[in-house]
């Protein structure tokens, strides 16, 4: 079975922490929500059921049906989030470390693939909603602050995004005096042809009354398609040059 395959098979597809963490309460750090009017579930022949009316919550400490599928959980790991059903009583959900074949409960053969949370070093899942194949998650410390040299630098994403995301949300922030900032899916040098996203470019010596521009402060937001999974490249072209990167969100 492809659990890729049927990402677009949901309608109204919304997937949240069941309460922002800071707030008092219980169940604010290891249960998430999934909701949707329908979806189509697959077992592994491949024979399609049509589940309606998708309203599942999921506590990652419990284990099985609305739990999580084999074990317990461990800190700092990605888990995904599956809706799965038996085929009578409705759709149900399923947390697994896998993307493609999660250890399913008795009598349960029929899933689909919704998304991922990451269980954090401290033992809490993400602040975290998606919203069809739109993720938007708790913004991360800066990944990587980059200055020159000015080849590429890779920027590990495996905590920050999951395996399976097809593109990444940035947020980036930096100055510069002179030449400007790089984000690409791929190891090129600025001064190449590739997929670069430009994060800020600055000729120098902008005239400002008597004299010229400084440093000029950038923040920006940018998508990132993913050529490799979990990763992207960062430059800065200039020793005057510094880039931070912060991860937003993702889309599957």
């Amino acid at each position: 079975m492809n659990s890729l395959a049927i990402r677009d098979s949901s309608r109204n597809l919304k997937v949240r922490t069941i309460a922002s963490h800071g707030t008092s309460g219980a169940n604010t750090t290891h249960q998430v929500k999934v909701t949707a009017d329908a979806m189509i579930l697959e077992d592994f022949r491949g024979t399609p059921l049509r589940a309606f009316r998708i309203d599942a919550t999921v506590d990652i400490e419990n284990s099985g049906i609305n739990g999580l599928d084999t074990g317990t959980k461990s800190p700092a790991t990605w888990y995904h989030i599956w809706v799965i059903s038996n085929g009578r009583d409705g759709a149900q959900g399923l947390f697994s470390r896998s993307d493609s074949t999660p250890a399913m409960p008795p009598r349960f053969s029929f899933m689909a693939y919704v998304g991922a949370i990451y269980n954090t070093t401290d033992n809490r899942l993400i602040s975290y909603i998606q919203n069809g194949q739109l993720a938007w998650a708790e913004k991360t410390y800066p990944l990587i602050d980059v200055i020159p040299p000015a080849a590429p630098v890779r920027v590990n994403l495996s905590a920050s995004v999951p395996s399976t995301a097809a593109s990444v949300i940035l947020e980036t922030s930096g100055a510069t005096t002179i030449g400007g900032h790089f984000i690409s899916n791929y190891s090129l040098g600025p001064t190449q042809n590739g997929p670069w996203f430009n994060s800020w470019m600055m000729v120098a010596g902008t005239p400002v009354g008597a004299g010229s521009v400084d440093h000029l402060q950038s923040i920006r937001q940018c998508e990132v398609i993913l050529d490799s999974a979990q990763q992207i490249y960062a430059s800065v072209n200039t020793a005057d040059d510094r880039l931070e990167v912060h991860v937003l969100g993702w889309r599957y």
